[in-house]
């Protein structure tokens, strides 16, 4: 009986140490995120865990081919775009973004932000 315990043990170990995550994602044209309004939210994650604990073998890759236009306008508004990033949570092992042009912009009290490869608490 002990020896089915050890070998039992010894697989979970194994398949625990050797588990990966990987996200691969690729966009072939322009991102857009908007938040128009008082009190309005818009959030994009794109190859990014959110609220969930990652390992040490996460792998997170992302290429945005075009540009990524992210705005908030209005009062308490908030846009939000989250790029091979962690969200609420410990961040990964392995991130590579590539990304084209960046337009991030927040007016009227709005908020914007744009993460790469960040751990983010939101």
């Amino acid at each position: 009986m002990t020896k089915y315990l050890i070998a039992l043990t010894t697989l979970f170990i194994a398949l625990f140490a050797t588990a990966t995550n990987t996200q691969n994602v690729t966009i072939s044209g322009g991102v857009v995120n908007k938040s128009d309004g008082t009190g309005s939210n818009a959030a994009i994650n794109v190859g990014s865990t959110v609220g969930r604990a990652v390992g040490s073998n996460n792998n997170q890759t992302v290429t945005v081919n075009g540009s990524l236009v992210n705005t908030a306008t209005g009062g308490n508004s908030k846009a939000a775009i989250n790029l091979g990033s962690s969200v609420n949570h410990s961040g990964s092992n392995n991130q590579v973004v590539s990304v084209g042009t960046i337009v991030n912009s927040a007016s009227g009290g709005g908020k914007s932000e744009v993460n790469i490869g960040s751990v983010v608490k939101d």
